[in-house]
């Protein structure tokens, strides 16, 4: 690659180019604070949510030229000579360059004009706050006297009202340097929302294990009139003044040091800073870290973590080294940013903080084969956010209300997810958990209570197995006229947000996502002995399937939906969005498509929506606004909803295909839209390593596959269900771990190491006869196998499984029956 390179085990991306197409970034975290970083330190931080608790100055624009960020200034006392050790902002010549994004890590090396560096960026496991590690060595065959400038700029507190009103906000800021402590404090005097003035409980810090001999808590006296950070006056003129407290304006916290290094030496101190709601704490984080032995000592710590964590859950080798270095490493890294963060922190977004509902269920069931315990404790979160009519607030935050309207959809996610986690865990007992609903100020699933006061409560109590009924009971009742879901304020496209604002407006695709969750609840109720609920969630799901057949087929595919004046969109009659990607990929994945319908709505897919970039969300892009849609019609043709290739939905296809037994689809599916395969990336853009959330579609005037919106896409946690349950086949279920492998037809070996309730399944696939699926029969510890389902072994060893594919040579079997109808109910 261009700009940079896995390393030997896959698990780091070095870049030695410091101006890559687009910042290429990492996160460094726990699940209380975050550190975006870019590989020249751009970015920001934030302290329990991003939206109502910035740490550090970022605006949406700024992902262009990546600025501001975490900087560490030097300038040498005799030359004058001044760089940054990031290479970014001074963007002075450089011998050497390179930065190493890792897990839990990033690592920027320099060397200039005989000095080397090394700024090693972490978060700690359990504080709130960020260490910098700095070394710097002198390379050069004289004494070198050095001033260093460790830098940040403040934003502090509420993201959005900074957005708003900012000459406002800043009269707020009181940032000061504290001589006694050696330290920058950072605060506003009082949190503002909506006239709810209440004090400002943060305690923002900045300082370095190194003596000051100067100190900067005023931007502009820094940087200089009409300068930015490229060209900070206080450096660069040798004029650096100190100021020791700024009140009402923008505020930086910067520390001047003062090392002599001799040929050959070098020097390492620490940097730490954080937020915390506890000022003693907040002290103690500051002596802690100090200490470089406790700074070695706590990074080692993160790494090893953060290694454990990726060596956890399913190992793959195929014949595709870039398959495996991304689903073997990367992608869980990204599983588990999303999980812990879910869709709004990143260089791209709008920022506004909380957890999504949607979202967050699908991350929790993308990362239950690596760490269930994880997933557990976020089925239990999500599940207090449904109403006691079976709604689902959008989500929740740690800093505030979520407060705008819900999609409709929320209430069919979780189904799936707490059946993942009971297929993977055994733990049939959550199901009887019992849990308070939320009240609040929605009600109906769209309408505000105008007479509710204050903000939401937890009421009453039911089990779990009740929640996720009365989700889907909400879903089955909210019908239009054809007796398919309502579409509302919109469903998974958040974009198609007109098609039902006056409430008439249908969702096929919501008719389907049900159809599949409606089965996935009645083998639960089975497993508990609901035995009437079960049959009655069949039914359900008779009559759904039956009112999708008779209103939504098309002719060659199903429609997408009907708008409130009763015309239907997603039909071979429209002019533009013919035929939509959600709604064939959810006929396959409900087991709603079968016979010729099938084969038509997959003969349909490749014709229309397939590509050298892969499968675009619909076809053609709209090219004007479109009243009765919305949105979706006004973004630029490939880009967004409106036509791009959308990654996430690019799985659920792929997993749609190996349902299909199209093996090869599959996985052509799955390497268009993975980033370490690209082939251009001067088109492609973005990270190497991590997923986009969609690459612009091919009727964009100009960037066809470029990379769009980094990190934070459910498409992580898809990708790792699609490649490791699908293509691979390993595949949890209720009584054991079932192998169906549905592969291309040229991988001749394949396997996959898979963790499984207390045992390892090392899974060796064989492909003699290069079929794409079937399984002609498994092995286990040399024992000959009836079916496919391995047992469920419990007993902490290793168990060698063998499973060659080509045509059955039995009779179905038993466990055969189970998979058919477990694969169906996916």
């Amino acid at each position: 690659m261009k700009y940079g390179h896995f390393n030997r085990e896959g698990t780091e991306y070095h870049i030695d180019e410091p101006l890559t197409p687009r910042p290429w970034i990492n996160y460094l975290t726990n699940e209380k604070y975050c550190s975006i970083i870019s590989q020249c330190a751009g970015g920001y931080s934030f302290f329990d949510d991003c939206g109502g608790n910035r740490v550090l100055r970022w605006l949406p624009e700024n992902w262009e030229y990546d600025r501001p960020g975490r900087y560490v200034f030097a300038r040498d006392v005799d030359s004058k000579k001044t760089w940054s050790l990031s290479y970014l902002p001074i963007r002075a010549p450089y011998e050497k360059y390179l930065c190493r994004h890792g897990f839990g890590y990033t690592d920027i090396e320099m060397l200039h004009d005989g000095i080397e560096s090394k700024v090693q960026y972490f978060v700690p496991r359990q504080d709130t706050c960020e260490v910098w590690k700095v070394t710097v060595k002198n390379t050069s065959r004289k004494t070198r006297t050095l001033e260093m400038f460790p830098y940040v700029e403040w934003m502090i507190g509420d993201y959005h009202l900074e957005l708003r009103y900012r000459n406002i906000l800043n009269l707020y800021n009181r940032v000061k340097y504290d001589k006694s402590s050696q330290a920058i404090w950072a605060q506003k005097t009082a949190a503002w929302d909506d006239f709810n003035i209440q004090p400002f409980p943060g305690t923002l810090f900045f300082a370095s294990s190194l003596p000051a001999t100067g100190w900067a808590t005023q931007k502009l006296p820094f940087l200089g009139r009409y300068n930015t950070e490229e060209r900070p006056e206080g450096i660069l003129d040798g004029g650096f003044k100190n100021t020791e407290f700024c009140s009402g304006e923008d505020s930086i916290a910067c520390l001047r040091h003062r090392i002599k290094l001799a040929p050959g030496q070098s020097k390492s101190w620490s940097i730490v800073m954080g937020q915390t709601n506890d000022k003693k704490l907040a002290q103690k984080m500051v002596q802690k870290y100090r200490k470089l032995s406790v700074v070695d000592a706590e990074r080692a710590a993160v790494v090893e973590l953060w290694k454990k964590r990726m060596e956890s859950g399913p190992i793959v080798q195929t014949p595709d080294p870039e398959f495996n270095t991304i689903i073997n490493s990367w992608v869980k890294y990204q599983t588990y940013i999303c999980n812990l963060w879910s869709r709004s922190p990143s260089y791209y977004h709008e920022g506004s903080g909380g957890r999504g509902f949607r979202d967050s269920c699908q991350d929790a069931e993308g990362i239950l084969s690596v760490d269930s315990d994880h997933s557990r404790g976020k089925i239990i979160r999500i599940a207090k956010v449904i109403r006691e009519d079976g709604t689902c607030a959008p989500g929740w935050s740690d800093s505030g209300p979520q407060g705008h309207r819900p999609n409709k959809d929320h209430p069919v996610w979780l189904t799936s997810t707490v059946a993942a986690y009971i297929k993977e865990t055994g733990d049939l007992n959550i199901l009887k958990m019992k849990l308070p609903f939320l009240r609040d100020r929605w009600i109906k699933g769209w309408d505000i209570n105008t007479d509710w006061k204050g903000p939401a409560i937890q009421v009453g109590e039911a089990s779990l197995f009740e929640h996720l009924w009365r989700n889907l009971d909400f879903t089955f009742h909210d019908v239009g006229d054809r007796g398919l879901p309502k579409i509302g304020h919109a469903d998974w496209n958040d974009a198609i947000d007109a098609a039902g604002i006056k409430h008439k407006g249908e969702s096929v695709w919501l008719a389907l996502a049900l159809v599949r969750s409606l089965k996935i609840l009645a083998e639960l109720a089975d497993r508990i002995g609901e035995t009437e609920k079960a049959r009655e969630l069949r039914r359900r799901t008779t009559v759904m399937t039956e009112r999708i057949e008779k209103h939504s087929w098309d002719g060659q595919w199903y429609k997408r939906g009907f708008r409130d004046d009763g015309i239907a969109y997603g039909t071979s009659k429209e002019k533009e969005g013919k035929i939509f990607m959600e709604s064939q990929s959810f006929a396959v994945m409900s087991g709603v498509a079968q016979g010729d319908r099938l084969k038509k709505v997959l003969a349909s897919v490749d014709k229309y929506l397939d590509g050298k970039h892969g499968y675009a969300l619909f076809y053609p892009a709209y090219s004007t606004w479109n009243k009765a849609l919305g949105r979706i019609s006004m973004f630029s043709e490939g880009t967004k909803e409106n036509a791009a290739v959308f990654c996430h939905m690019a799985t659920f296809m792929a997993i749609g295909n190996c349902m299909a037994g199209r093996g090869t689809k599959a996985y052509e599916a799955m390497k268009k839209i993975m980033p370490n395969s690209q082939p251009d990336y001067e088109v492609y853009k973005t990270e190497p390593y991590v997923y986009s959330e969609y690459l612009v579609g091919p009727e964009n005037p100009h960037h066809y596959g470029e990379g769009a919106f980094t990190w934070i896409t459910g498409t992580a946690a898809w990708t790792l269900i699609a490649a490791t349950e699908w293509i691979l086949g390993a595949r949890r279920e209720f009584d054991g771990l079932l192998v169906d492998p549905c592969i291309p037809s040229d991988w001749k070996r394949c396997s996959i190491r898979r963790p499984f309730r207390g045992a390892i399944y090392d899974i060796a696939i064989e492909n003699p006869q290069g079929v794409e699926k079937g399984v002609s029969f498994v092995e286990v510890d040399g024992r000959r196998l009836d079916g496919v389902l391995l047992p469920i072994f419990g007993d902490g060893k290793t168990h060698q499984v063998r499973v060659v594919m080509g045509k059955p040579r039995r009779s179905e079997s038993g466990a055969d029956r189970l998979a058919k109808t477990s694969v169906s109910a996916r």
